[in-house]
């Protein structure tokens, strides 16, 4: 096949680059070892229920946020989602409700935590430089931030993010949330600790000790800022933009696993695929993880990629066990999201701290009548899944997947009850299902020195038209955080600078490409 871009990885982040691609005229291929689009925020079915296999919520679907612009451009129709107005994180000695609403949320926060008066008041001077940070770092993000910087183009893209919002919190770029902690006297309170590097573990997979402050303000933020669900879970959101994308003319072949890419002398790459599919393209985006690139890329990255995978170091593993309950056991009117930490004092992985995420009572594109599934998932080191012989392995599984159980009767009492169907999922599961080195689907663990100005960068292979997009590049994990390393490849390849810009014209024949005058697609697609 001769293509214009070949794609790797129908995850978020490819998903959006190959889709805005396509529809400025770049004949794409989007390659997909798995049986269905989407990497870790996919989904599959087992006995009637539809499970989100990774990602359970959604940001970036409000008006300016990422995902509605990029449908916007597209042309396509976001899917149908639900505001999610309230979340609940249960510690040991208390439960903290995390409103949408502002005003709820800024006595709740307080409340919960201050100990005396004058504690009380630090405690709002911290959630104000919270929410001022966290505003000041949405609004940078939905005008479409490159780092780190690697010439002038990202210079000049990145001046647009400069606005009063955005230089009052500049101070902050190499603090920590714990030094904001420190700052204001609040290191010492235990619960208010425990509640934040939970949430942080969630949003920077970093405690407050190591999560920066810029990054862990708008993790801290997410409820506030607004989080939605999708009717029909994470299959709605990623059959959307396969539609998108397939209605625009883009090719996406599905369980075409890449085995080899090679570049060749005359510029350009080939694909090859395990299938027997070889696709010859002068442009390659790849949505993988940093981890995958040595062995797969048939040229001596050795030296380019040391640097890089120093920075990722290991990521996170996941343990997740999803359930199909019969609804009688979990309240029409319990939030959809909640966070348990079983003890304070102890390690957050393996089910002593866990998230839970519900479909909705009616979601019947979720759960059969009368059901609703339940995911509930806690962080994990890949190792020692990967160390431990099998009867070892299978008690690890069972022994992780009671204390998920035990975690989630904190909020309801008689789950056991009504469970009919569990299945558990591991490191080795998703390595499986993902492809990911060693089930790393966690994300990088976000510390000053991995993010921002100095993380991963989207051409950090150091390849020519070569663009590494996903999780393990900047700005890292979440959907709208794929979703701009996506757009950013698309900028670079296309030359646009925003997605509202309307298309530039196309070069004249004797132009030679450049940065600001990329080469021209290969073939036009009729639209």
């Amino acid at each position: 096949m001769e293509v214009d871009v070949a794609v790797i990885g129908a995850g978020v982040a490819g998903l959006t680059a190959a889709a805005l691609l396509q529809r400025d005229g770049y004949r794409t291929l989007l390659l997909e070892a798995h049986d269905k689009a989407g990497g870790c925020a996919g989904y599959f079915f087992h006995k009637g229920y539809h499970f989100d296999a990774g990602a359970t919520v959604l940001m970036g679907l409000d008006a300016d946020g990422l995902h509605a612009q990029t449908f916007a451009r597209l042309g396509a129709a976001l899917p149908e989602s639900a505001l999610i107005r309230r979340v609940s994180a249960h510690l040991p000695d208390r439960t903290i409700n995390i409103d949408h609403d502002q005003a709820t949320w800024a006595r709740e926060r307080v409340e919960r935590f201050a100990r005396d008066a004058a504690e009380a008041e630090r405690l709002r001077a911290f959630w104000r430089l919270i929410d001022r940070t966290a505003d000041a770092m949405w609004a940078a993000t939905a005008k479409l931030p490159a780092l780190p910087l690697r010439g002038w183009r990202d210079i000049a893209a990145n001046l647009r993010l400069v606005s009063p919002g955005f230089m009052s919190v500049a101070p902050y770029l190499f603090s920590t949330v714990g030094d904001a902690l420190r700052r204001h006297r609040l290191q010492e309170n235990a619960p208010l600790r425990a509640f934040l590097d939970g949430l942080l573990l969630i949003t920077a997979q970093e405690t407050a000790g190591r999560a920066p402050f810029l990054n862990g303000a708008a993790g801290l933020d997410i409820y506030r800022h607004g989080i939605r669900r999708a009717r029909g879970g994470m299959k709605a959101f990623i059959k959307a933009h396969v539609e998108a994308f397939r209605a625009l003319g883009g090719v996406l072949k599905l369980r075409h696993r890449v085995t080899r890419i090679a570049p060749q002398r005359g510029g350009g790459y080939l694909v090859e695929t395990e299938r027997g599919l070889i696709a010859r393209a002068p442009r390659v985006v790849a949505n993988l993880p940093i981890w995958n690139l040595p062995g797969l890329i048939e040229a001596d990255l050795s030296a380019r990629l040391a640097r890089p995978l120093e920075k990722a170091g290991t990521g996170w593993g996941a343990f997740t066990l999803y359930l199909g309950v019969r609804a009688e056991v979990i309240p029409d009117d319990a939030p959809l999201n909640h966070q348990v930490l079983l003890r304070y004092n102890e390690p957050f992985e393996d089910g002593n701290s866990a998230f839970l995420s519900l479909s909705e009572p009616d979601d019947r594109a979720s759960a059969p009548p009368g059901r609703r599934t339940l995911n509930i998932s806690t962080h994990t080191e890949v190792d020692g899944w990967w160390r431990a012989d099998p009867e070892a392995y299978a008690a690890r599984r069972a022994e992780v997947a009671e204390r998920l159980l035990t975690a989630a009767e904190r909020v309801f009492p008689n789950l056991r009850d009504g469970i009919e169907c569990q299945l558990p999922g591991t490191p080795v599961t998703f390595a499986r299902y993902t492809g990911r080195a060693r089930g790393m689907v966690g994300g990088l663990r976000t510390t000053l020195w991995n993010s921002n100005l100095f993380g991963i960068g989207a051409r950090d292979a150091g390849l020519p038209n070569f663009w590494l997009v996903g999780d393990t590049v900047f700005p890292g994990q979440g959907t709208p955080a794929c979703a701009l390393s996506g757009i950013n490849a698309w900028r670079d390849i296309t030359g646009r600078w925003t997605l509202q810009s309307p298309p530039s014209r196309e070069p004249a024949p004797d132009e030679q490409p450049s940065a600001l005058n990329p080469a021209p697609p290969l073939a036009r697609t009729a639209r």
